[in-house]
């Protein structure tokens, strides 16, 4: 909502606005053609600076989500850097999440009666299910949150809700990782659920390349089995044990490999392979 303010004074290069919450500075190019009292339509922001600023052309549309980095950080809040080297406000009250300085975040610009614009990472309502995405799609998007015993909520493309499920997720994950996913369902609401691994015919050659790639990098010989923990295989292959016996069943039915019960190890008219 722009809102019309009045001159207050000029200076050498700049012009102030009267504002409930104090002069704004405004670039005199701007107001270059009018006198003190004259109403100039603008918004306010805070700069980096804590400067109270006035833009009568300002870039972004109020409810919009971008993805901007974090700057700078004090006791009020967390500064973004925004087109044209400049920095908004996100007040600590509008944050969700611990910020990291330097790391890109999903955040959305919002607006008080007053014509004050700044950020706020509370984006969930603004987000949609109005996409055109199909199952096995490729998308991407930033973690805008994370539920322990749900998962990792995404917005994809800045702009339409997704969910990818705590059993798809492995290691650490922060809010404001950008993700590489496939659809795995869209809902009958348009809400899109992620999954991180690819469809399974090809998941499967992938874990296979892997256990082959381990094989010939190990003289054939991997000490794994059907007992071996599930966290030693994922710390190897980075893997499910599920997905790794899928593997293995695929390595054995193509004679690739021979297993036994403490190990696998790689048929010796296969070394020729590479």
């Amino acid at each position: 909502m722009i809102k019309e303010f009045t001159i207050k004074r000029f200076s050498k290069n700049k012009a102030y606005l009267k504002t409930k919450l104090g002069d704004a500075v405004i670039d005199k190019k701007y107001v270059k053609d009018m006198r003190v009292n004259d109403k100039v339509s603008a918004v306010i922001y805070h700069d980096r600076n804590q400067v109270l600023r006035a833009a009568v052309d300002f870039p972004y549309e109020i409810g919009s989500i971008h993805s901007l980095k974090a700057v700078d950080i004090d006791k009020k809040g967390v500064y973004f850097e925004i087109e044209n080297n400049q920095n908004i406000f996100m007040p600590f009250t509008e944050r969700t999440y611990k910020i990291i300085m330097d790391m890109t975040y999903p955040v959305a610009f919002k607006e008080d009666r007053n014509a004050y614009v700044y950020l706020t990472s509370k984006i969930r309502d603004l987000l949609r299910n109005d996409h055109s995405y199909e199952e096995n799609d490729e998308v991407s998007g930033r973690i805008y949150s994370i539920n322990k015993s749900i998962g990792a909520f995404i917005a994809v493309d800045n702009k339409y809700d997704s969910l990818l499920r705590i059993v798809e997720l492995r290691g650490v994950h922060i809010e404001g990782e950008l993700i590489e996913a496939r659809v795995k369902e869209v809902k009958d609401d348009g809400k899109l659920e992620l999954s991180l691994r690819q469809r399974a015919y090809l998941q499967m050659d992938d874990d296979s390349d892997k256990i082959l790639d381990y094989l010939y990098e190990n003289d054939g010989i991997a000490y794994f089995s059907d007992k071996s923990s599930p966290d030693n295989i994922y710390r190897v292959f980075n893997m499910s044990k599920s997905a790794f016996k899928r593997a293995l069943g695929r390595l054995y039915k193509n004679n690739d490999i021979i297993i036994y019960k403490d190990r696998i190890e790689l048929k010796e008219d296969k070394y020729d392979r590479r």
